[in-house]
């Protein structure tokens, strides 16, 4: 009997409460000191009358640290709050006598000001509440609130920018860029062709009619992960199950006209370069060959390809002679454990065309293609189709 309404208690009280990892922990609770602690004794350093911090900005500080990838701790609510919820206190403490009506009407309009203006941050409501609190007023005291209110938002502000950035290795404030197209052209990158747009997302928020806390690039990359995780749990394969192993790869000090030959002769487009010790250190690509040749010369592109390829006698060249001297250092890896949703992702956003495969000693062990993905996806929907369909 006692045990159901401590498991409905439980249910109410922390089935939804915020949980952070341990890093995150630490790194909030370190950004909260130095904010705090520099704030404070930047005001007391100034050469001015009774400045202080006020209780707001503890409020205030645990948003900026802790939720700082959320809407209500961006730079304007902050700004806006504060400014909002100094002026409706102002004039509610002067035109309200009734202390507890002149609260509640400075915290109320102080929130409907913020929502009508998308500056929402919840330290806005404390503040308005702490002005009227502190009435009466005189003109100087006005002018003496306007400016501690001032200092504290903008000595907040930029101790939020400089911590969050410089000291905790965060992307605050957080804003949306737009992803680049990888053909330049304006269709979209294929990860976000088949996904969340703004209009789904906005349709689902004004049917919840609710206040969603969270960024709209954060929510499409939450659901891209779901839909990622729940495809390689339902997919299950991994780079090992597809990767082509018998791996045709060059040295760096290989001949341009001898790779050339292996990727003609095995009809491929890409070689991985590795050292004498089999590790990986760069891929070559058709594509790097092509942006060799001299597109300004004028014979043919076969003749201008085959002086590329061409070794020169001699000691010296003013032209590339090896693979090291063309290749892509900064390759993207996987590993045979890497789950195909994952790569596939990858693929995606990064417009790759092939990855090899290596070990935990950087050498390779196979290479995946967009054709190797294609097979293993075809064949795996093609057997869980054949699975599903009732048998005759």
């Amino acid at each position: 009997m006692i045990s159901r309404p401590i498991a409905w208690l439980h249910a109410k009280l922390f089935s939804n409460a915020l949980s952070l990892s341990r890093a995150e922990r630490w790194k909030s609770s370190l950004g909260a000191l130095l904010c705090v602690a520099g704030c404070g004794l930047l005001l007391r350093a100034m050469p001015l009358h009774a400045h202080w911090l006020l209780a707001p900005v503890g409020a205030s500080v645990v948003i900026l640290f802790v939720q700082f990838h959320s809407p209500v701790a961006q730079p304007w609510p902050l700004l806006g709050s504060y400014l909002v919820a100094t002026v409706t206190g102002l004039l509610c403490a002067q035109w309200v006598p009734q202390p507890a009506i002149a609260a509640g009407l400075a915290v109320a309009i102080s929130i409907w000001l913020m929502a009508r203006f998308n500056c929402i941050h919840p330290p806005g409501g404390a503040l308005a509440l702490l002005i009227v609190l502190n009435a009466p007023y005189t003109p100087a005291s006005v002018v003496q609130t306007l400016e501690l209110v001032a200092l504290n938002v903008t000595a907040l502000l930029i101790a939020a920018l400089v911590i969050n950035k410089w000291v905790l290795g965060r992307r605050y404030p957080h804003s949306t860029t737009p992803a680049l197209a990888p053909h330049r052209t304006q269709d979209l990158p294929p990860i976000q062709r088949m996904g969340l747009v703004h209009a789904d997302l906005a349709s689902a928020v004004q049917t919840l009619n609710t206040f969603v806390d969270v960024q709209e690039d954060e929510l499409v990359e939450i659901y891209n992960l779901a839909v990622d995780h729940a495809f390689g749990r339902q997919v299950g394969l991994t780079c090992a199950e597809v990767m082509s192993r018998d791996v045709i790869s060059v040295h760096f000090h290989t001949d341009l006209g001898m790779a050339w030959q292996l990727l003609r002769q095995h009809n491929i487009k890409s070689l991985p370069v590795i050292d004498r010790f089999d590790r990986l250190i760069g891929i070559v690509t058709v594509a790097d060959f092509l942006r060799q040749v001299d597109a300004t010369a004028p014979t043919s592109f076969t003749d201008r390809l085959q002086i590329l390829l061409k070794r020169t006698p001699g000691l010296s060249s003013n032209k590339p002679e090896v693979v090291g001297q063309i290749m892509t250092a900064d390759v993207f890896t996987a590993h045979p454990e890497t789950p195909l949703s994952e790569l596939i992702r990858q693929i995606a956003q990064k417009s790759l065309r092939h990855v090899p495969v290596i070990d935990a000693r950087r050498k390779v062990v196979g290479i995946v293609t967009q054709s190797d993905l294609l097979i293993a996806l075809y064949k795996s929907i093609a057997l869980r189709q054949a699975a599903d369909k009732p048998s005759a």
